[in-house]
């Protein structure tokens, strides 16, 4: 049977609400031959799948629930249950995933098929200015902890340098091949142990990192089982075009005062001396300029021959929001993405967030802003100053359907 004849089956059966028969035929495809990734149905069901899993996980979370249930104008004020939504399914859905059809909050799916997670390791790979918008401006910085307290899935940090280029920062992902870094609480690993089976996820200019790591480390291409794109500046952003043309005639080397004050050119707001590590390593220009969209699209077009030919699933999520529902310091940046794609992150476009390869599935666009989907709720005192940080956007929710995909998938053990 040709491939398209046994995804024409598969469709078939999901139509028909067969998703036992589904689950079992896609795990069954992509185990004869990794490449069926690139099917185009396959892709499209990844999807829907992964959508599915993060409902299931997030209408558990009475925080979540609560405030998707209410009208958007009224979501942060108590209301009387007449005025809220009676189906946290939907009212998830609809809030905090883009353009989701009815179909699939109405799906009935099975729980996550697999039987445990034991022998994998998510590798994380933070973005620009981790750790320096505040002390716990890192990725997933409660829900990784969670995750490992509650069900033993370890995630161990890469500690990529905050402020460097994607080549620079290989040296960073290739230690934590060794067990070190960080751990999920973000504290320095004290007896590294080295990861069995790794998937990765790679936040913002994490995700270059990631491919660049890919690139120039064939040695590692065997133990990766995925790859999560979160929110990547896969394309570039325009946003760093111009914080480039801006910072590139100027030195670039100084006092802890000069390097905040080109920092501040690109957050819109004044770090803490705190979160400045490894301060003899910054390379500003070396960081923004692996941002631009030039050389993003430059590094595709060479690379994404050899990208697609690994057999590594590659996930992408991205976000979609509004200017009026990002932070003020980010809302002349989400009107000028908006000329190029009213879906926008505040940040990047749908474009620059997914890596044009076939071995890449699109399996959510989050209603939400570029630090939402990774980033707790900041400081007290930052939203009392700058509105729209609470951040309340399920995380945990989407890092547990990243999880149990890639198990059912048969992909991780």
């Amino acid at each position: 049977m040709q491939t398209t004849e046994l995804s024409r089956e598969l469709a078939t059966r999901e139509a028909a609400g067969d998703y036992m028969s589904v689950i079992a035929g896609v795990r069954e495809r992509l185990s004869a031959d990794p490449a069926a990734f690139k099917d185009p149905w396959i892709k499209g069901w990844v999807g829907r799948r992964w959508r599915d899993l993060f409902l299931q996980q997030a209408v558990q979370d009475p925080d979540a629930v609560e405030y998707a249930s209410k009208p958007p104008l009224l979501a942060p004020v108590p209301l009387p249950s007449f005025l809220k939504s009676s189906d946290p399914r939907k009212a998830i859905a609809e809030r905090f995933l883009k353009d989701a059809p009815a179909s699939e909050w109405q799906a009935q799916m099975p729980v996550a098929q697999f039987d445990s997670i034991d022998n994998t390791t998510l590798i994380l790979c933070g973005g620009l200015l981790t750790g320096l918008l505040h002390a716990d401006a890192h990725s997933f910085p409660v829900e990784a902890e969670k995750l490992y307290r509650e069900r033993g899935w370890r995630t161990l940090r890469a500690d990529v340098h905050p402020m460097r280029s994607c080549e620079a920062n290989e040296a960073d992902i290739e230690a934590a091949f060794r067990g070190e870094g960080l751990d999920a609480q973000m504290k320095p690993v004290d007896d590294p142990v080295p990861p069995d089976k790794v998937f990765m996820l790679g936040y913002s200019k994490g995700a270059p990192d990631i491919l660049s790591f890919l690139i120039h480390h064939p040695e590692y291409h065997e133990q990766i089982k995925g790859v999560f794109t979160w929110g990547g500046a896969m394309g570039g952003s325009y946003t760093a075009d111009g914080v480039y043309e801006q910072i590139k005639n100027l030195p670039t080397e100084g006092s802890f005062e000069y390097v905040s004050t080109l920092l501040a050119v690109i957050t819109g707001t004044m770090l803490s001396k705190v979160g400045l590590r490894r301060f003899d390593e910054y390379d500003v220009k070396g960081a923004m300029n692996d941002l631009r969209t030039t050389v993003r699209e430059a590094f595709n077009a060479e690379h994404a021959e050899c990208l697609d030919s690994l057999g590594i699933p590659f996930l992408a999520l991205t976000g979609a929001t509004t200017p009026l529902e990002v932070p003020s310091i980010q809302f002349m940046d989400a009107v000028r993405l908006s000329a190029y794609d009213a879906n926008n992150d505040m940040q990047l476009t749908q474009k620059q967030a997914i890596l044009p390869i076939g071995m890449n599935a699109h399996v959510a666009m989050a209603h939400a802003h570029h630090w939402d989907i990774a980033y707790a709720p900041f400081p007290v005192a930052m939203r009392v100053a700058i509105p729209n940080l609470e951040h309340r956007w399920p995380r945990y929710a989407a890092l547990v359907a990243s999880w149990e995909l890639l198990a059912e998938l048969g992909l991780i053990d």
